[in-house]
């Protein structure tokens, strides 16, 4: 008989203390992975949660960001990948 437990894992977050995205804005940091996520401000879409290094240490920060979401799905083969994030206008961008 199979158990449950065996072969249904629950999906944790990823590792590493939150960081607001307003605080990485021209900063280098190191993109480590991301997940997906249904988004709790807006019904209908997706966040993205992106974990990463700054200064060594492993951080997590959470966007609705749609350039970011694409980016990432666009070059996650390319992970870990230096970067920075920059607000233009009203939307979010690595570069």
């Amino acid at each position: 008989m199979n158990k449950f437990s065996d072969f249904a894992k629950e999906e944790a977050g990823l590792e590493g203390d939150k960081v607001t995205i307003s605080e990485l804005f021209n900063k280098k940091i190191i993109v480590v992975a991301y997940r997906k996520l249904k988004s709790r401000a807006v019904q209908g879409k997706t966040c993205v949660e992106i974990q990463f290094k700054l200064n060594d240490e492993l951080r997590v920060t959470f966007t609705n960001s749609a350039v970011l979401e694409r980016q990432l799905d666009q070059f996650k083969e390319m992970l870990p990948f230096e970067a920075s994030i920059k607000k233009i206008h009203n939307y979010y961008t690595f570069t």
